[in-house]
């Protein structure tokens, strides 16, 4: 009985040792936080049908732009 205790024991140091290592890789894969490194935001994207429709209105005059909408950079 004392030998299965002690198995057991054993397989528990293991799996613990185990966890604590998968818990090292999650860490290295996410990485440590850069506070000084700025997170990319990902750019606009306008299908082109209504980039060439938009551009259309604004060279014809009749592009009202709504409030606080800035017009993105073609």
């Amino acid at each position: 009985m004392d030998e299965i205790i002690n198995q057991l024991e054993e397989i528990e140091r293991m799996l613990n040792n185990v966890k604590d290592q998968v818990q090292e890789l999650r860490e290295g894969i996410r990485g440590a936080p850069n506070p000084t490194q700025k997170l990319s935001v990902p750019e606009f994207y306008e299908h082109p049908w209504y980039k060439y429709k938009r551009e259309q209105l604004i060279s014809s005059g009749n592009y009202q732009q709504s409030k606080g909408e800035e017009t993105p950079a073609a």
